[in-house]
């Protein structure tokens, strides 16, 4: 069974990383939600694409800079026509935590990504005096990180309190977030179940009673609570996970579009080629002739 949940170690006495992500239009992550162990930024140097974090929709262009916090479901895709060049800024909080007081300024400077103001965005628009001081403090840690000179370190761990400065400045007020970490802990367990569920039965039917019981939920309950969770109803996820299996087959496979339809789940070709459009904005023939040029 496939893991949704991300867990990636990183250095014990540094923990940090930087992905250097080049994806090709349609990238998507099967549509399906994931978390990590880690805290990320990351900040777009090509390509446009969407985020989809939580129940919340972010369109994504280049100087644009999205933060996620370790408890915070969200997958991305990449909308054509080029690649999306997007490093991504992985680290544990306990990089910049000192571990002496809860109260400690190192520890603030982390409230961005937990006690969240009602004003938070996970997006940090390009056009804005923040987010072009934050792109540029990115790209000067990247510049640490690859080169590796002596100190660098210290000084991209210079630079990151720096970014959070700028976050706790621009992104708090008195409204903070709710909820406590058990009961986000919970719900994310809940839909670990049924996100791995639908990626192992993508192609059979699946039925709202079926993921509903899997959660020990009514029907009704289990609707409210993945669209607060997800921003889709479950049939929309279902069919979103499922478009974009067939274009993993439209890519990689020689069967004909019939044979990708049912082998997604459609029970036939005209709902296939429906949801399809409507969900990518093009025909699957349409797709298979761009991604085999």
């Amino acid at each position: 069974m496939s893991k949704v949940y991300k867990f990636r170690d990183l250095p014990e006495d540094f923990p940090f990383a930087i992905k250097f992500a080049e994806m090709e239009p349609y990238y998507c992550m099967d549509h399906t939600f994931h978390w990590h162990n880690y805290l990320e930024i990351s900040y777009v140097k090509q390509g446009i694409g969407r985020y989809y974090i939580g129940n919340t929709v972010y369109d994504i262009a280049p100087g644009d800079i999205i933060v996620i916090n370790n408890i915070e479901p969200h997958y991305m895709e990449v909308l054509p026509p080029e690649p999306m060049i997007q490093p991504v800024v992985m680290f544990d909080p306990r990089l910049v935590s000192s571990g002496a007081s809860r109260l400690s300024a190192d520890e603030q400077s982390l409230e961005p990504f937990f006690a969240r103001g009602s004003n938070f965005s996970n997006k940090i628009k390009c056009n804005t005096d923040i987010g072009k001081n934050i792109f540029t403090l990115l790209t000067e840690i990247e510049m640490e990180y690859r080169q590796k000179n002596y100190g660098y370190e210290l000084m991209i761990k210079s630079k990151l309190l720096n970014i959070f400065t700028y976050l706790i400045r621009n992104y708090q007020d008195e409204g903070k977030s709710t909820g406590s970490q058990a009961q986000k802990n919970r719900r994310l367990d809940q839909l670990q179940i049924v996100f791995e569920y639908i990626d192992k039965q993508f192609a059979e039917n699946i039925t709202l009673d079926a993921l509903a019981s899997l959660v020990f939920m009514t029907p009704s309950y289990f609707c409210t609570f993945f669209k607060n969770s997800t921003g889709f109803t479950p049939t929309q996820f279902i069919h979103k996970v499922r478009i974009s299996k067939s274009i993993e087959m439209l890519k990689k496979s020689s069967f004909g579009i019939f044979e990708i339809a049912y082998a997604c789940g459609f029970n036939n070709l005209a709902n296939f080629n429906r949801t399809f459009k409507r969900t990518t904005g093009q025909t699957p023939s349409a797709i298979r002739s761009q991604l085999n040029v």
